[in-house]
């Protein structure tokens, strides 16, 4: 259940971050948006964090590739993938500084 609202949660992230992309020229805080929503969802359900990361990073270079032909956009595809893989690690470490120790 919460695999599932994970996913659509970052599936919805992604379309919104492309539309974000389209209008505006923020380079910056873009790609500390891709990263940080990619970490947070990640670190909610760290096994999902490939999938998460590609949810939320790569809509963005599908679309400029689309429109522009060229594929400069990847690099939001980087920034998702090592946001998520980041979050998944904190949420790990979260989770097992959590449990009692024996």
């Amino acid at each position: 259940m919460i695999t599932a609202l994970v996913v659509a949660a970052a599936a919805a992230a992604g379309v919104y971050l492309t539309v974000v992309d389209a209008r505006t020229d923020d380079t910056g805080i873009l790609a500390g948006t891709i990263v940080l929503t990619a970490g947070v969802l990640a670190a909610v359900r760290p096994r999902a964090a490939l999938l998460i990361g590609l949810l939320v990073g790569l809509p963005i270079p599908v679309v400029e590739a689309a429109r522009f032909g060229n594929g400069a956009a990847l690099a939001a595809l980087a920034f998702a993938l090592a946001g998520a893989l980041g979050g998944a690690y904190v949420g790990i470490i979260l989770r097992r500084s959590a449990q009692p120790s024996a």
